[in-house]
């Protein structure tokens, strides 16, 4: 808004003015629609979006529907993406660029797929396993039938709220499946969470890829991993027992029919923070946590 004023009083142009205004306004929408996402994540429903935005509940739920959302950071990726290119440059760097934009666009819509793909696999799973029809399921959640089958088909991305829903009803833990959904979405993970957190997260999204897979047994984990894994080992990372190194990690998702590189982070934050907690004095070290598996 400042800028804008800046260019009034410099009586620059009307072409100008319109285009910081515009420029302004898709700021402001692309907030918005960050706003809803977090309120709906947090369990808001359409009811409460539409109040707080003083519009009809049907208005605010095309606007900002899980569809709408990511389509519109998708093309803010893009636009912010094109700028850049647009900026002077020789003509070597900006075709580096241009490859770099699109390589790492392409990557994250892929690994969005990915992980949508694994929630409905997993609470496919869950739900053939509960011995629940799809009706006995919609009156539990609250949620319409068609909407739990279209979930469970893959053919639409959940919301958090939904995720949650299911899998309480279907006895799983909501939290083996968060960091898909935040995946799914394309949202960014927590920077270098404290220690427990970051083995608790690791954990969970191990156990979400393992949903996916069906839960094979732990046998049979090892077993699709060519020798490199014990059924031991699997048990442990699956539970929470002992935090693999990265070939052990790599190995097991590679087994359970994973990207490794789709958890590299999160391994990342994990083995980062065990070296924080080492470079710590005895007086502020936290309780002991189960200690990297080196196999």
């Amino acid at each position: 808004m400042t800028e804008l004023l800046e260019l009034e009083y410099a009586h620059d142009g009307l072409g100008a003015l319109l285009s910081k205004a515009r420029q302004i306004s898709s700021e402001l929408e692309h907030y918005a629609a960050a706003a809803v996402s977090d309120a709906r994540s947090r369990g808001a429903g359409w009811d409460d979006v539409a109040q707080a935005a003083c519009q009809s509940r049907s208005t605010v739920r095309s606007r900002w529907n899980d569809s709408a959302v990511t389509r519109l950071f998708i093309n803010r990726l893009k636009d912010r993406e094109n700028s850049l290119l647009a900026r002077p440059a020789p003509f070597a760097a900006r075709q580096e660029l241009l490859a770099d934009a699109q390589a790492g666009l392409g990557e994250k819509e892929t690994q969005a797929a990915r992980a949508s793909q694994k929630i409905a696999l997993a609470l496919s799973f869950l739900h053939r396993h509960s011995g629940l029809h799809i009706k006995q399921v919609a009156d539990r959640t609250g949620l319409s039938a068609s909407y739990v089958s279209r979930i469970l088909s893959g053919e639409r991305m959940p919301t958090w709220t939904a995720v949650r829903l299911l899998a309480e009803t279907y006895d799983a833990e909501p939290t083996d499946l968060r960091l898909l959904w935040e995946a799914s979405h394309g949202l960014a993970r927590t920077a270098r969470p404290p220690l427990e957190d970051a083995v608790a997260r690791l954990a969970g999204a191990l156990r979400g890829m393992y949903l996916a897979a069906g839960c094979p047994t732990y046998e049979q984990v090892a077993e699709a991993s060519a020798g490199v894994l014990e059924a031991g080992i699997v048990e442990g990372a699956l539970t929470g027992r002992i935090v693999p190194c990265w070939e052990t990690t790599s190995s097991l998702l590679t087994a359970l029919n994973a990207q490794p590189g789709d958890l590299r982070g999160v391994w990342e934050d994990t083995n980062y923070s065990f070296l924080v907690c080492l470079m710590m004095s005895p007086h502020d070290a936290p309780p002991p946590l189960p200690a990297p598996a080196d196999d």
